[in-house]
């Protein structure tokens, strides 16, 4: 209860909505509210949580915790690459997978379509 109660899950968290635009907050009981919908593969539900948390190979986490590497995005567009411009506005992104809504399906959708996205193995 406290991660959903407090600013434990901090600035960088992105919250998801379903389809009734309801905000779904994770949860491990009862087959959890969000594995059902990610739990595809291990990599996918690797590179959500990377995507969803901000602990990923982005400029906005090497700004953080390694300053001294880059943290513009390699499209060039990006002076810090952060979350959104990634699944929002990189070139380096097919953008007719761009999710229209915070919809947690779409973000799916979106990283099974560019698995490279915030993804280590290339970061």
């Amino acid at each position: 209860m406290s991660f959903t109660n407090s600013l434990k899950n901090g600035y960088y968290f992105l919250n998801f909505e379903d389809k009734k635009q309801r905000v779904i907050k994770p949860t491990y009981t009862k087959g959890s509210s969000w594995l059902s919908i990610i739990g595809f593969t291990n990599s996918l539900c690797a590179h959500f949580i990377h995507m969803t948390t901000g602990h990923a190979p982005i400029g906005e986490y090497r700004q953080r915790f390694f300053s001294h590497l880059p943290t513009s995005c390699p499209c060039g567009k990006a002076e810090v690459q952060t979350q959104e411009h990634i699944v929002m506005e990189c070139n380096r992104h097919d953008p007719s997978t761009r999710p229209c809504k915070i919809i947690i399906n779409s973000f799916v959708y979106f990283l099974a379509d560019n698995p490279e996205a915030f993804s280590f193995d290339n970061g």
